[in-house]
């Protein structure tokens, strides 16, 4: 009769807690990737919107004279 083979034992202590670390390093990777993702959106969608509502040069386009009503002065005077 051949003698049975031991049972594997699991993962130690250490290799548990290594396995862990590992996985709130990649979450944390994670969640500051999407982040980044997100603000890479909104920067996009603040540009279209500028880009649609044209600014201050789309303001003064509807005037025959876009200058008129405008001072050239500073402050008072």
């Amino acid at each position: 009769m051949s003698a049975l083979a031991p049972k594997p034992k699991g993962p130690s202590l250490a290799e548990v807690a290594a396995q862990q670390n590992q996985a709130r390093l990649i979450a944390k990777q994670q969640a500051r990737a999407d982040q980044m993702e997100q603000s890479k959106v909104r920067k996009i969608a603040a540009q279209q919107n500028a880009r649609r509502t044209g600014g201050l040069r789309m303001l003064l386009a509807d005037r025959e004279d876009a200058q008129l009503g405008l001072s050239d002065t500073l402050g008072i005077g």
